[in-house]
């Protein structure tokens, strides 16, 4: 047993979870990786939430611009691994998807997974699900769904500039925010 170790993960979880606290209070609810993409998705796109975090198949819809009224499915990944949650029957119009920097699928061992925003995705989901089951009409969809990397540069929207949602510069500066909090 390595008590001097164990005595430095405590001081540093209890600073942590102090901070947890801190942001618990903006998001306002716990400070975990989809509530923490939830708010910072409707902040930037302006997207009114569902009341409920367990709505069933979207989690808001645009409020304006070229998607409003239209629902959507906030995502949140630490890496961006080309893997995306799925629903196959009634899900929202779009996925907005917020990544980490670019990873291949690995072990966790050794590594750190900090929460930053490298990269935004918007898909259309009836197009997304559709050629999916073209490239592969075998291909499993649902919980991390493999999607070619060719499909996702079609539809990155951020850090590049995109035609379709056009982001404003605001959005971008604000993107940048959570770009830059990247550690070391």
């Amino acid at each position: 047993m390595d008590a001097k170790r164990l005595t430095v993960l405590s001081s540093l979880l209890k600073r942590k979870n102090e901070v947890e606290k801190e942001m618990a209070v903006i998001i306002r609810r716990p400070l975990e990786k989809g509530h923490f993409g939830e708010f910072v998705a409707a902040e930037i796109f302006g997207i009114d939430l569902c009341g409920s975090a367990t709505q069933e198949g979207f989690d808001g819809a645009f409020r304006d611009g070229a998607l409003a009224g239209k629902t959507v499915n906030i995502k949140y990944y630490t890496r961006h691994e080309r893997l995306l949650d799925l629903k196959k029957e009634n899900g929202p119009d779009y996925y907005l998807v917020l990544t980490g920097p670019a990873a291949a699928p690995a072990a966790s061992r050794g590594q750190t997974r900090p929460w930053v925003i490298v990269s935004v995705f918007v898909f259309e989901a009836a197009a997304l699900l559709s050629e999916l089951r073209k490239r592969n009409p075998r291909k499993r969809i649902g919980l991390a769904t493999y999607v070619p990397a060719d499909m996702w540069d079609e539809v990155k929207v951020y850090p590049c500039d995109s035609a379709f949602p056009p982001l404003t510069r605001s959005q971008k500066d604000l993107l940048a925010l959570f770009r830059e909090s990247a550690v070391g």
